[in-house]
């Protein structure tokens, strides 16, 4: 568990209720300056527990995945989460609406392995990084069999490596977008581009860009990313019938 702010004790000792209710039981631990959230969940795989529950944000669940895809011995390890924003990416992903969805698909324990991206040499994240800047700039990138500069002010990267980029300039003034909406016309997307790879690497001249999760700085370009396929087994909620 996140270490506990404000509403957040009450929030922890009501998912400890829910949790007992289910009949599910385990060792809770808090991370501090004395142990960190790397040591404690080595400590957690070293002790053989089948499962490391994250209960708290997109930060405190990537340094988790960071030991539980380094460390050989966790290869059978599951991960669930019990995100603090249930309108959040890490929410929807793993199809949770609030604290009994999330802790009702511990109960249930359905299993997806999952795809994760790598920024080199050993940082993971689960849901999505983005590169942001108020006014366009050129990046150099760099892939298997392909060199060359782009235009962005904004790039999104994915698991699976599924690269989205803006270029800003394309989108013309924004009288021009006005008026075109105003006469309902729909506008082609001419300034974003799409990929997918398996490695990818972003410099910038001259600078050295935040690479933000959750908008968190987790590197600084230069940065070179790798596609993680299939590294992760994860709980996520069952499916509603309709």
């Amino acid at each position: 568990m996140e270490p506990p702010k404000g509403n957040l004790v009450k929030r922890q000792e009501k998912i400890k209720d829910i949790l007992g209710d289910l009949g599910i039981a385990g060792e809770t631990v808090t991370p501090s300056a004395a142990r960190t959230i790397e040591e404690l969940t080595n400590l957690g795989v070293m002790k053989g527990y089948s499962t490391i529950v994250a209960v708290g944000g997109e930060s405190l669940v990537n340094k988790i995945i960071n030991v539980l895809v380094t460390q050989k011995i966790s290869k059978d390890t599951v991960l669930g989460i019990i995100p603090n924003d249930f309108e959040s990416m890490l929410a929807k992903k793993i199809n949770v609406a609030d604290l009994r969805s999330a802790c009702g698909a511990l109960k249930f324990r359905k299993l997806e392995t999952i795809d994760l991206c790598q920024i080199e040499p050993n940082k993971f994240f689960i849901t999505q990084a983005v590169l942001e800047n108020f006014r366009n700039r050129k990046i150099l990138f760099g892939m298997e069999t392909l060199s060359g500069t782009a235009q962005f002010n904004q790039i999104i990267i994915k698991p699976g490596l599924n690269i989205y980029i803006h270029d800003k300039t394309l989108e013309g003034n924004a009288f021009s977008r006005l008026f075109n909406w105003l006469l309902g016309k729909k506008e082609n997307d001419i300034y974003s581009s799409f990929f997918k790879t398996k490695k990818i690497r972003f410099e910038a001249e001259n600078a050295n860009l935040a690479v933000k999760v959750s908008g968190e700085t987790i590197a600084k370009t230069p940065v070179t990313l790798y596609n993680r396929p299939r590294v992760l087994k994860i709980i996520v909620a069952r499916d509603k019938i309709k």
